[in-house]
């Protein structure tokens, strides 16, 4: 299986409940839709005393393969999720990974 794992700065007008209200009512269904998704979980960042972290959100999202991956993206339903980025994302940071699990 191919895992891509995706780093996501808030919008600094959102603040942090906005942010996770978004992602978890209307972007994570919109992304969950698109074909080929084997498995989909979204962490939100806590935040570190006396700073803004880095990131507010890690999602990870599973595929057969990377070709699958990038089915997923090139269709009508991956290019909505990457459009509605715009709304709630400053950025957004994408690493396609290798997986190993230790324990």
């Amino acid at each position: 299986m191919f895992k891509l794992i995706i780093l996501v700065k808030k919008k600094t007008a959102l603040n942090d409940d906005g942010f996770v209200r978004y992602f978890l009512d209307t972007h994570a269904p919109l992304a969950k839709k698109m074909p080929g998704v084997r498995k989909y979980v979204v962490n939100f960042v806590k935040r570190p005393p006396n700073r803004e972290p880095d990131y507010n959100a890690v999602a990870e999202l599973w595929f057969d393969d990377i070709s699958a991956m990038k089915n997923a993206f090139a269709s009508p339903e991956g290019q909505l999720t990457q459009k509605d980025n715009e709304v709630f994302a400053e950025s957004v940071t994408s690493l396609f990974t290798d997986e190993h699990s230790i324990a």
